[in-house]
């Protein structure tokens, strides 16, 4: 018996055509693959604001939004550092930090919504039309909504609060701890909306090229999963980090 006579024959090489699975059971398990991925995703946005809410419960030490210091802002480091050397500081107060702009974290969770609701209606007309041309523009526009937010996002990074702190031969710019808990939020987001923008080009350039087409939606179904998720959630965020915020 030759190595030939126990290889599988392909139907390339004229043998028997190899197993396929119908495209139903490949659609069925990349669903419960995006489902699993989406369950882990809820599970690590589920933590970060079980740890947002239980930070602000305890409020440690009074630090939650105020930590004894200079405020920041008022010099660079290397200037905080020469004044705390020079002993010209006086004496550190409490700096009272304030909540960071609601208006903004509204503006990022409205731009993904909007976003996931262009990418579904894209979705629709291109299952309806079978026209896959011209899905590629919802793809786009969505991905430029989500890059908008990414720029939110940063700026919202760019406006948290630094505490020059002194103390024990160590000196740091820190963070409250609500500060530090809405940076942990915040970077999450942006790391979503990145790849949401990722995924929404992806789209975008496999549907130019005919990939994805009338008949081959599954994927853009796929990827309306994970983005309505992403909505669904910084919505969410929003609403408790916008209203539970204070300490009283």
């Amino acid at each position: 018996m030759s190595i030939a006579d126990i290889e599988p024959q392909s139907e390339m090489h004229g043998g028997t055509p190899g197993h396929h699975e119908s495209p139903e059971k490949v659609d069925a398990r990349q669903r419960v693959g995006i489902w699993l991925f989406i369950g882990a995703d809820v599970v690590t946005v589920a933590a970060l604001l079980f740890t947002y809410l239980y930070l602000r419960g305890v409020d440690t030490a009074g630090h939650w939004m105020s930590m004894v210091g200079f405020p920041g802002h008022l010099h660079t480091y290397s200037e905080w550092e020469n004044l705390y050397n020079n002993g010209t500081l006086g004496n550190p107060k409490p700096v009272y930090v304030g909540v960071l702009s609601a208006g903004l974290q509204w503006l990022t969770a409205a731009l993904t919504v909007v976003s996931a609701g262009v990418l579904w209606f894209g979705e629709k007309s291109l299952r309806a039309t079978k026209n896959a041309k011209a899905f590629s523009p919802f793809a786009i526009v969505a991905m430029v909504l989500t890059l908008v937010g990414v720029v939110v996002c940063a700026i919202q990074l760019g406006d948290i609060p630094q505490i020059f702190v002194g103390a024990n031969d160590s000196i740091t710019m820190s963070y409250t701890t609500y500060d530090s808990a809405m940076m942990a939020i915040i970077g999450s987001t942006l790391g979503h909306l990145v790849l949401l923008a990722f995924l929404g080009l992806g789209l975008a350039i496999r549907s130019a090229r005919g990939v994805i087409s009338g008949d081959k939606w599954y994927q853009v179904r796929l990827v309306r999963y994970f983005w309505v998720w992403v909505a669904i959630s910084a919505v969410v965020s929003t609403l408790i980090t916008t209203t539970i915020n204070t300490v009283h």
